[in-house]
């Protein structure tokens, strides 16, 4: 249904590369390296990305470790492996799409390797992704936007203009580090402002989840993610855990 209201041409999507055999050489070098090749201008693109898809930009981003959104506690199902495509097209450039698609792919091991209980994974297909990684065109200061544990059919993590500004690029690893914290479930370390939430473990002001920059996983994030996935328990702080299947 979503080929035929959008066309396919807007959903083609880039070869997963997991292990970052296949690395381009045109994007090889930028992951690397502090480079201008992706700075773009201030003007303003057209995303046929973000204007066909049927997802919405312009919610609040919800996004001790804080967990709690909409009255209830969202995380994966233990064990589960939520899998990721990555759009090839509604970047300014295709270089754009793929540097964005490897450096969301370390984001994705980084959090892997501290096996907190849930695992991500590249896939080619649309079809077999839980989520998506799409340009969301000029977001002003934003970087990225998230979502939380659920039961769509197809989530959307958008990476915007300012994230491919130089100075800024080279540390899109870490901001994939932050939106995969809000992926499994986490808010941001000043949730207790935004509402809604209730704390887990203990403090850190330069959590992977606060605005330090660039984000980096800390050990408290990696000892708390971990408790929070292995809790038993049917609730936190009175709000309720709701356990969700990723739909691959």
């Amino acid at each position: 249904m979503l080929k035929e209201t959008v066309g396919v041409k807007v959903l083609e999507t880039i070869s997963s590369d997991s292990k970052a055999e296949h690395i381009p050489v045109p994007v090889s070098s930028m992951l690397s390296a502090s480079s201008n090749d992706l700075s773009v201008s201030a003007a303003k693109y057209v995303c046929a990305t973000q204007e066909s898809l049927p997802v919405s930009t312009t919610s609040a981003d919800p996004l001790s470790i804080w967990v709690g959104w909409g009255g209830k506690i969202p995380r994966w199902k233990k064990g589960q492996v939520v899998q990721f495509a990555a759009f090839s097209g509604g970047y300014p450039t295709p270089n754009h799409a793929v540097f964005a698609a490897y450096k969301l792919n370390e984001a994705a091991i980084q959090w892997n390797s501290l096996n907190i209980g849930v695992t991500f994974k590249w896939v080619s297909k649309l079809e077999d992704a839980a989520f998506v990684l799409a340009y969301g065109g000029d977001g002003g200061s934003v970087l990225a936007r998230a979502f939380f544990p659920n039961s769509n059919d197809l989530n959307t993590l958008f990476v915007y203009q300012r994230a491919f500004d130089t100075g800024i690029s080279p540390y899109q690893t870490n901001i994939f580090l932050h939106e995969l914290g809000h992926v499994l479930g986490l808010r941001h370390e000043f949730a207790a402002q935004e509402g809604g939430a209730v704390p887990f473990g203990p403090a850190n002001p330069l959590s992977v989840m606060s605005y330090t920059f660039p984000p980096n996983i800390r050990d408290s994030d990696e000892t708390s993610t971990r408790a929070f996935y292995n809790l038993t328990a049917g609730q936190i702080g009175g709000l309720q855990i709701q356990d969700w299947i990723p739909d691959n």
